[in-house]
C-alpha cells in the first residue's frame, strides 16, 4: 500500500499543485530527507501561500489571536482562537522555526509561567484552575512535544492515567478519586475527563510518557467510546456519515491518535482499509465541503477549483494513510 500512498502523491506534484500541498507531500508522505534541495525549496515556497499570509495578518504582536480557548464570536477575524491559529499553522506544514510559531510559543510560555494572564473568562468552578493550565500546556505541547514547561503537567495526566487504568481498563470512580487527590476538580462528566483532547495531547507528547500497557488499555476504552475523543464526539471505530462535520472530526481523532500513540494501528485497520478504498476514478479522495470550523483545511489557496480540492483531500488522506501503514 506504501506504494499507492507514494506514486498517488507523484501524481499530484505532477500537476503543479500548490505550495503547502507540494510541501506536505514532499515532508510526510513521500518523506524527503531535509536537507535535499526540493524540499527546501518547496519550504521556502510556502511564503506565497495566501492561507499562510492570512495566518501571519491575523496574529497579534503578542503572539495569541485574542480569544484563546472559548472562540471570539465577535472579533472579525478567520482564526477564532489561539489554539486554533496553532492547530492551523501546523496543518499548513509549519514547524517551530517559523515565525508565526516561535511568536505562539512564546505567547504560551508566557501564559504558563504567570508573565501573562489567561485571557477567556473565567469559570466560576473547581475544575478552571486546572483547565486554565490544561489548553495551553496541550496548546505547546503541538509545537514543543518536550518542552520543559510541559513536565510538570505531564507529570500529572499521567499519574491521573495511572490511577484511573489501575485496574487494567477505565474506572470512572478511580477517576474521580484520583482528581480529588490530585487536583481537587469535581471531575464526573466534565471536559477533564482523560477522553479530552487536550489531555491526550499532553500525554502523548513524550514518547514513554505512559507504558505500554496503559497506552493500550486507554486506546481501548477511547475505540469504545460512542462519543470518541473528547470535543470531537464521534466514535472512533466505524465509518462516519460523509457529512462536512462528522467527517471531519473523525478524521482530526484518527490524525490525532496516529500522531500520538503508536498503538492506534492495532486498532485503525478496519476504518483504514476503509479509507484506502474511498478513491474516486482518478485515483484521489474528494469529500466535498469542508466543515467551517475545521483547521485542516483548506491546504490550497484556491478551494473553489475542483482539482485544488482534491488534492487537498487526497494529501490529508495520504498523510494518515501513510502513518497506519508505516506502523502496521
Amino acid at each position: 500500500m506504501i506504494g499507492v500512498i507514494e506514486q498517488t502523491a507523484a501524481r499530484i506534484l505532477e500537476r503543479s499543485p500548490g505550495a503547502v500541498v507540494r510541501y506536505r507531500l514532499l515532508r510526510d508522505v513521500l518523506k524527503i530527507a531535509g536537507d535535499r534541495p526540493e524540499l527546501q525549496r518547496a519550504r521556502d515556497d510556502l511564503k506565497h501561500s495566501r492561507c499562510i499570509r492570512e495566518l501571519g495578518r491575523e496574529q497579534r504582536e503578542d503572539g495569541g489571536r485574542g480569544a484563546f480557548h472559548s472562540r471570539s464570536t465577535l472579533a472579525r477575524q478567520k482564526i477564532p482562537s489561539t489554539e486554533v491559529g496553532v492547530e492551523r499553522a501546523l496543518s499548513l506544514g509549519l514547524d517551530a522555526a517559523h515565525p508565526i510559531l516561535r511568536k505562539a510559543s512564546a505567547y504560551l510560555r508566557d501564559i504558563l509561567q504567570g508573565k501573562r494572564a489567561f485571557p477567556d473568562y473565567p469559570e466560576k468552578n473547581d475544575r478552571w484552575p486546572t483547565g486554565m493550565r490544561l489548553f495551553p500546556t496541550s496548546t505547546l505541547s503541538l509545537i514543543h512535544p518536550d518542552h520543559s514547561l510541559l513536565n510538570p503537567d505531564r507529570e500529572l495526566w499521567s499519574e491521573i492515567a495511572k490511577r484511573t487504568f489501575r485496574s487494567g481498563s477505565y474506572s470512572e470512580a478511580d477517576e474521580i478519586e484520583a482528581h480529588a487527590v490530585l487536583t481537587g476538580a469535581t471531575v464526573k462528566d466534565s471536559y477533564l475527563v482523560l477522553c479530552g483532547r487536550y489531555q491526550l495531547n499532553i500525554l502523548g507528547s513524550l514518547p514513554g510518557t505512559l507504558s505500554a500497557r496503559l497506552e493500550t488499555a486507554l486506546l481501548r476504552w477511547l475505540w469504545a467510546r460512542p462519543g470518541g475523543i473528547g470535543y470531537l464526539e464521534v466514535p472512533l471505530g466505524m465509518p462516519p456519515p460523509e457529512r462536512p462535520g462528522p467527517f471531519d472530526r473523525w478524521l482530526a481523532s484518527l490524525e490525532m491518535l496516529s500522531h500520538l500513540f503508536p498503538s492506534w494501528v492495532g486498532f485503525a485497520s478496519q476504518v483504514m482499509k476503509w479509507l484506502a478504498k474511498r478513491r474516486d476514478a482518478q485515483g484521489f479522495w474528494d469529500f466535498g465541503l469542508r466543515p467551517s470550523s475545521g483547521s485542516f483545511l483548506p491546504l490550497s489557496d484556491h478551494w473553489g477549483n475542483e482539482q485544488d480540492r482534491r488534492f487537498d483531500w487526497t494529501t490529508r488522506i495520504l498523510i494518515l494513510l501513510r502513518r497506519f501503514y508505516e506502523g502496521a
